[in-house]
């Protein structure tokens, strides 16, 4: 980075840190996510915004609280000492989230999963891979001749909502506590993609899971070992039941395609949950 761009960058951050040390009393609250640092894009980043924190990835001694923030499917959770003293870090325990642990987790928890062996079963399936976040997957027939590499093989889940669009749902956890979802309205090209046609909030997360569901995804979570995250989950029109199909551990949000002031009221609502859970629980200054 050329010289005089990074003394602009370094006097950019040294007066928002200023607004924030007067913000927060002549105090500066430092939020370390590590090893990544997150986009502005990211839920975390509007969070912390929120809160007045100030948000780094270098590894420092003073840090409030400490996320472990990368979004490779299996992690190596080594971090430097420094981030290790004190209290527990977020996601530390959560090092792999491939479509492999997630069906495993989930046919432990909800006693049936998704997975299908594509040689034997005859119907349409959905192969994907592996990786996460490649939003790769299409549809296929099977019985197939042979399985592709780093390939999953998956039934093809009914969330249609009308002739023209799927609905997926986007579901925060914060330390075992749903505080809100998504709706993700999707067009069938789009439904492996995240790619919306529009978005609605949702602050009633009894009016769509149930109370038995509700604690069966918290318990999926905790089965994860992620106290940070975001779900993608749909319901199957031909059984009824809630299947959930990634995890995401450094999730980008509130999504696109929801109206200005739903995006606001869901920020606000988030930092809340995060305040109540992750920071009564994981903050390292009494």
């Amino acid at each position: 980075m050329p010289a005089m761009e990074r003394w602009s960058k370094d006097i950019r951050f040294a007066l928002i840190d200023l607004v924030l040390w007067m913000r927060n009393g002549f105090r500066l609250p430092v939020m370390v996510v590590y090893p990544d640092f997150p986009s502005k894009k990211t839920t975390i980043f509007k969070i912390a915004k929120q809160l007045g924190y100030r948000l780094t990835n270098k590894p420092i001694a003073h840090a409030d609280v400490v996320i472990y923030f990368d979004n490779i499917t299996t992690a190596d959770t080594n971090l430097p000492d420094v981030l290790l003293s004190g209290k527990e870090v977020v996601n530390i325990h959560c090092t792999d989230i491939s479509k492999v642990k997630v069906d495993e987790i989930h046919l432990k928890v909800f006693g049936y999963n998704t997975f299908i062996d594509p040689l034997s079963y005859t119907g349409k399936a959905v192969q994907k891979s592996d990786i996460n976040a490649l939003h790769d997957g299409k549809i296929i027939q099977c019985p197939i001749d042979q399985k592709q590499h780093q390939s999953v093989y998956q039934v093809l889940i009914d969330n249609t909502h009308d002739e023209s669009m799927v609905l997926d749902y986007r579901v925060p956890i914060y330390d075992g506590l749903i505080p809100l979802l998504y709706r993700k309205f999707k067009s069938y090209e789009k439904r492996f993609t995240n790619d919306v046609t529009f978005s609605e909030l949702v602050t009633d997360v009894r009016s769509v899971f149930t109370e038995k569901e509700e604690e069966s995804i918290v318990a999926f979570t905790q089965s994860m070992q992620v106290e940070f995250c975001e779900l993608d989950i749909l319901r199957n029109k031909d059984d009824g039941r809630i299947y959930i199909i990634d995890v995401n551990k450094t999730p980008y949000g509130p999504p696109a395609g929801l109206k200005p002031e739903e995006r606001e009221e869901a920020v606000i609502m988030l930092t809340a949950a995060f305040r109540a859970r992750i920071l009564s629980k994981f903050s390292r200054i009494n």
